[in-house]
């Protein structure tokens, strides 16, 4: 009996922190990295995709690239938690059309948003190792950007993908 009800307890507090009433959570979209394999050598080419994900209906600027005014960073740490800069320049691509025709995408449920991106293995390490690599993405436009269309905006923060780790070899 003092079990349970210190189990009701501790999941009462636990799920108060973790929303607060009247808000959705925070969650929503998530991003995930893959990489076309985790072991990989120094000249390879390597596939890297990035798919962006909700459980419910959620807009968002149709701006999916790396670096730039799209809010994408792809993140990588040696062995010992150290960031490596890679030699991938953020791309500036041309932006979706402002007005808002075709410059949104919605995604929810089985409909994701996803890109791929390749890049030769020694673009992105600078030597053999054990890497993790991660993907943020903090959307640059405001949630009222698109007149009236309310899309995922920074004012929803930053989402960060699952790290996973990449081996590499010479």
């Amino acid at each position: 009996m003092r079990g349970s009800t210190l189990f009701l307890i501790l999941s009462s507090i636990t799920l108060a922190q973790t929303t607060q009433p009247g808000k959705a959570p925070s969650r929503a979209l998530t991003i995930q990295l893959r990489a076309s394999s985790a072991r990989v050598q120094m000249n390879d080419e390597m596939k890297v995709s990035v798919f962006f994900r909700s459980p419910d209906t959620v807009t968002v600027w149709n701006a999916l690239w790396w670096g730039g005014s799209t809010g994408l960073e792809l993140e990588i740490f040696d062995s010992s938690g150290r960031q490596q800069k890679h030699a991938v320049a953020p791309s500036e691509p041309i932006p979706p059309d402002l007005t808002g025709k075709d410059a949104l995408i919605s995604i929810g449920g089985n409909v994701f948003a996803r890109f791929d991106s390749r890049f030769v293995v020694k673009e992105l390490f600078p030597s053999p190792g054990r890497y993790t690599m991660k993907c943020l993405y903090t959307s640059p436009l405001s949630r009222d950007y698109f007149r009236g269309r309310t899309i995922w905006g920074k004012e929803d923060g930053q989402i960060e993908s699952t790290p996973f780790f990449i081996f590499v070899d010479k």
